[in-house]
This record gives C-alpha cells, structure tokens and sequence, in this order.
C-alpha cells in the first residue's frame, strides 16, 4: 500500500484498510505509518469504522481480540455502543 497517501486528510477509507491490514497481520511492517492511521483528524471514526467491521468479519474480531497491536478493550470503553454489541454475540456464540 501507498504509505504517502495515509497522510491525505480525505483518505478516510485508506486509512481504515491500512490499519486493517496491519491488525490482520498483528505486526507492524512500518509502525509510524501505523500510528497515523490514528493521528489525523479522524481518529474516532477509523476506530468505530474498524471496530463495526470486526462486528461483520470475523476473521477481522478474532485478529482484534488476539491482537498485540491495539488494545480492544481500551477501544471498546471508548464506544460503548458498540462494546454492548461485541460482549452481546460473545454471549450468543457462548450459549449455542
């Protein structure tokens, strides 16, 4: 991916597949490019933006949970919304 372009403030979308990608893999290729993905002014939409995906994908929360690269709990605290829904079909899948 082009790393150049994660500094583009209309790279909203790049800026979430990147992060992805990097939280897919649980390491960090480039870390500063990593961290910018949650330095622009957009920092809370890439996280509920990643966050929602993982709630669709499961690949994507089982790599969020396992993840050594971002702190899931701490994202969640942050939407609880979202966490409600996380902790809802962790129950579901826990009771079938």
């Amino acid at each position: 991916m082009y790393r150049a372009k994660l500094y583009d403030p209309a790279a909203h979308a790049y800026r979430i597949r990147y992060a992805i990608r990097c939280i897919l893999r649980d390491r960090l290729v480039n870390e500063g490019a990593f961290k910018v993905c949650f330095e622009m002014l957009d920092e809370r939409d890439v996280i509920r933006a990643i966050l929602s995906r993982g709630l669709k994908n499961h690949r994507l929360r089982a790599a969020l949970e396992r993840s050594h690269i971002v702190n899931l709990t701490c994202w969640l605290a942050r939407f609880p919304d979202l966490a409600e829904a996380y902790f809802a079909e962790e129950e579901s899948s826990i009771e079938h």
